[in-house]
């Protein structure tokens, strides 16, 4: 598997995580810009939460809905508990329009 375009740049809103399944593996992504998006595992390290149900920070954080768990959009690194462990970040980039992420890179 490798690159897969999610979405349409024009019908996702910055800072809007949208959920997504590329090669049976949940994924969180942001459109952060009109020219950069960021993909994370959509799978908080703490106790399984769904992350694209969480809010972006203006820090290009997503925080997790159920205990407040932070994570960098950009590397996948737990910025804030209680998780500690990260979540995997993909390859990411914007292409004709469209947001492509690859989950085996």
């Amino acid at each position: 598997m490798g690159w897969e375009a999610v979405a349409d740049v024009d019908q996702l809103e910055e800072g809007e995580p949208l959920q997504v399944e590329l090669a049976g593996t949940p994924v969180c992504v942001v459109l952060l810009s009109p020219t950069e998006a960021c993909a994370v595992h959509d799978t908080c390290t703490h106790q399984g939460q769904s992350l694209a149900e969480g809010h972006v920070t203006p820090e290009d954080e997503i925080v997790c809905p159920a205990h407040n768990s932070t994570f960098d959009l950009h590397t996948g690194e737990a910025r804030g508990i209680p998780a500690v462990e990260p979540v995997a970040s993909f390859p990411c980039r914007i292409d004709d329009g469209a947001v492509w992420v690859d989950v085996a890179g």
